[in-house]
């Protein structure tokens, strides 16, 4: 029995440390801005603001104060997500070592030249500070020309991570970073989920509708040092300039870009790096990848597939003006394109003077070095335009169109790289690749490892893959690697959520796009509905009834629904109809196509599943996005959720549990409890960082098991009810230690109390 105590003394004596840290620390409860202003000369380092949950409305928050790296000030609400502001709300933050956690904004708009995540206040520019775990949704004014700004970044050292930006349709930068000239802001913007921002209608001006943007001409000589990662950027067709950067040493790395019509264009600035970033087109018209303009930008370990050439090429290196003013175009020099992997683009793959000739554009990129690359085409020409001096080509693999002015170059050898598609969709060597081992010259410096994360060995494989049987760190992400974690694919979310052994079970308003075949105007909706699975569901457009393929489709929902093993899945789908007149949808019958099967739902308003056909998932598909449609038939028809599962005769309780679990983010052995259970994970993955999952310890989704991964699953324990009179809302240390000690002897010693049978069968 000895034994056993003192083997959890370190984590007892490590608990208490913690405790007497925060013994000080205070919760406040607030329910307006005002009250949160008041407190901003009381509350002290490791104190809380508890937001009462509910909707807020026009409420223009001031959060302030002065955290330490060890105890920050905290604002958030009373659960995740459950604060809603609209109206006018916004919030700024200024102060040192502050963090705004879980908050929603949602369908308000604000003034011109306003911003509705400010890092800046009454006590000046924010340093050392945090917006994370929040979603901006759809906060939009009448005019497309009301030109606002969703985030900005002042001050220095702080941080924007795992939120959700979606729906932005107004002019004004989503997330900028405002610079001082001569000053290094060192802030890091990342595992964010930039979603929906479409081609403005009828702008006055169509610049300013960039998702990211970096400094500005003025002050782009001087370095940022900001780092962009791990972000995902989905249907973000604003402008040309997805992220516009404007300032130097920047580094933007392992980002996803799917189906976007720009680029990531350094506009202006010097020494950036572009590093391991997925380039994913999808073969949408105007897609592009990499603009580059200027001195010493370094673009390495990319991945390419299916892209237009949005800026001439899916690379594309621009002319410069002679004595360029800071709002023109420097001229590229210095540049390195290094280990990239080029796969399927529709239109040129690297353009070496996009824009030559206009507005002033006369001098041509120099001291480019072009080496190791696979250009793999599915365009007629590769390469186009005219070199400056002293370029260097070296190891390059071409193949699939015309070398246009590089034919015959000894830089660049004509041959098949010989890929093979993976499970993610990602083109990758093959065991017999004539790109293995047959890298030229020493770029270890940039490319120790490959876009994988793997380590590159011996002599380096061609392109941004290092053929290795490591294990795999990054890939393509998708919606639920990124933003908040109370919110579970979200609307629009895209990517396989809900897809897991057995099958898929997603709720309708979990769609990858709304589509409008016909072009009138109208689609599927979300709407609140108490009787959907998720209290949302999809609604039909009114309108008469669409008949196919006679016509084409009124409205489409598509999902992307990915599979992991082979098989005959069956279909359900949980919808009802209103009367005679919104009883029926349509149903595909495979995959990837457009939906012509009537199914008929219910006319009394009541929601149930109705049994649909089989699906075949080959072992070809396993791994591979599919897509999924469904189409209006009848007017108002509401579509709550779609299963395809391996069992093919589910009844209709089993197929309402697959929807039914929701684990809170302290459980992390998702047993439905935060106990002792949960404690000793956390426990023994304390101190650890890097890719890691909920389920090991990481509560906040920051990347590391810490302290305040500590104090969430203290928040949301639920203790026995011997303990529970014992433990006050803020515990002086020796209390908090009987919390634990308790906790741990419960999980050694007692018997479990109560059971837990997941219901979950996908």
């Amino acid at each position: 029995m000895v034994t056993r105590l003192l083997s959890f003394m370190p984590v007892i004596a490590l608990l208490v440390a913690i405790s007497e840290s925060h013994a000080r620390a205070a919760e406040y409860m607030v329910s307006n801005a005002s009250q949160i202003a008041a407190l901003r000369t009381t509350v002290q380092p490791g104190d809380t603001l508890v937001m009462a949950d509910g909707t807020w409305t026009n409420q223009r928050i001031s959060f302030a104060g002065f955290g330490s790296s060890a105890n920050p000030i905290t604002l958030r609400p009373q659960t995740p997500g459950g604060v809603v502001l609209n109206g006018n709300s916004k919030i700024q933050i200024s102060g040192d070592w502050l963090v705004v956690d879980g908050l929603k904004f949602e369908g308000g708009a604000l003034a011109a030249d306003d911003h509705i995540v400010e890092f800046r206040g009454v006590n000046g520019e924010a340093t050392n500070s945090r917006f994370t775990n929040s979603a901006i949704i759809d906060y939009n004014p009448v005019s497309v020309d009301t030109r606002y700004f969703w985030v900005s970044l002042y001050g220095q050292n702080n941080r924007v991570d795992h939120n959700r930006f979606e729906g932005q349709t107004h002019s004004g930068v989503t997330l900028t970073v405002w610079r001082d000239e001569g000053v290094s802001d060192h802030h890091l913007v990342d595992a964010n989920h930039f979603l929906d921002r479409p081609i403005p209608v009828n702008p006055s001006d169509p610049n300013g509708f960039e998702t990211i943007r970096i400094g500005t001409s003025t002050d782009s000589l001087s370095d940022s040092f900001t780092v962009v990662e791990n972000n995902l950027f989905e249907r973000l067709d604003g402008e040309i300039e997805i992220i516009s950067n404007k300032s130097g040493h920047n580094t933007y790395r392992y980002n996803t870009f799917r189906d976007s019509q720009g680029t990531l264009t350094l506009r202006h600035g010097n020494d950036t790096l572009v590093e391991g970033n997925f380039f994913l087109g999808e073969d949408r018209n105007n897609s592009g990848a990499i603009r580059v303009i200027g001195e010493r930008q370094t673009i390495v370990n990319n991945y390419i597939a299916n892209v237009d050439d949005r800026a001439g090429g899916a690379i594309s290196l621009s002319a410069g003006v002679a004595n360029s003013p800071l709002s023109g175009y420097y001229q590229v020099k210095d540049a390195v394109i290094a280990h990239n992997t080029l796969v399927n683009t529709t239109g040129v793959m690297l353009t070496f003077d996009d824009g030559l000739g206009s507005s002033g554009r006369t001098l041509l990129p120099e001291n480019v070095t072009v080496a190791n690359n696979i250009f793999r085409s599915g365009g007629p020409t590769i390469f186009e335009g005219n070199e400056g001096a002293n370029w260097t080509w070296q190891g390059n693999i071409a193949f699939g169109g015309s070398l246009g002015p590089k034919a015959g170059d000894v830089g660049i050898a004509s041959i098949n790289p010989q890929l093979e598609l993976d499970a993610n969709n990602v083109w990758r060597l093959s065991s017999t690749s004539p790109a293995r081992n047959a890298a030229v010259g020493d770029y270890s410096d940039l490319v120790a490892v490959d876009m994988d994360g793997q380590a590159r060995i011996s002599v380096f494989d061609i392109g941004a893959d290092e053929f290795s049987t490591a294990t795999i760190s990054r890939k393509p992400l998708q919606s639920g690697d990124v933003g908040p974690t109370w919110l579970e694919n979200p609307p629009g979310g895209g990517g396989s959520a809900g897809c897991v052994i057995a099958g898929c079970a997603i709720q309708a308003e979990d769609y990858s796009a709304l589509l409008d075949p016909n072009g009138n105007g109208s689609s599927w909706t979300v709407v609140t509905d108490a009787q959907a699975l998720g209290a949302e569901s999809l609604r039909a457009p009114s309108g008469n009834r669409t008949d196919v393929p006679g016509n084409p489709h009124d409205a489409l929902a598509v999902y992307d629904v990915t599979f992991e093993q082979a098989g005959t899945y069956r279909a359900y789908y949980r919808a009802k109809g209103l009367n005679g007149s919104s009883d029926s949808m349509y149903v595909p019958d495979s995959f990837n196509v457009d939906p012509d099967n009537s199914e008929t739902l219910t006319q009394d308003g009541t929601y149930r599943w109705e049994v649909g056909g089989l699906f075949t998932v080959t072992q070809s598909n396993v791994g591979v996005p599919l897509e999924f449609r469904i189409g209006k038939r009848e007017e108002s028809a509401y579509f709550d959720a779609f299963v395809l599962n391996l069992d093919q005769s589910l009844t209709e309780a089993e197929l309402d549990a697959l929807f039914a679990i929701q684990y809170s983010a302290a459980d992390f052995n998702q047993d439905g409890f935060v106990d002792g259970n949960d404690l000793l994970i956390w426990q023994t993955n304390y101190g650890g960082s890097q890719s890691l999952l909920s389920s090991q310890g990481d509560a906040d989704g920051d990347g590391d098991v810490d302290g305040r991964d500590f104090m969430i699953w203290q928040r949301e324990y639920s203790p026995p009810a011997a303990l529970t009179a014992e433990v006050s809302s803020v515990p002086e240390p020796s209390a908090i230690a009987l919390l634990f000690f308790g906790s741990v002897w419960g999980y050694r010693f007692r018997l479990p109390t109560r059971s837990h049978e997941k219901t979950e069968r996908v």
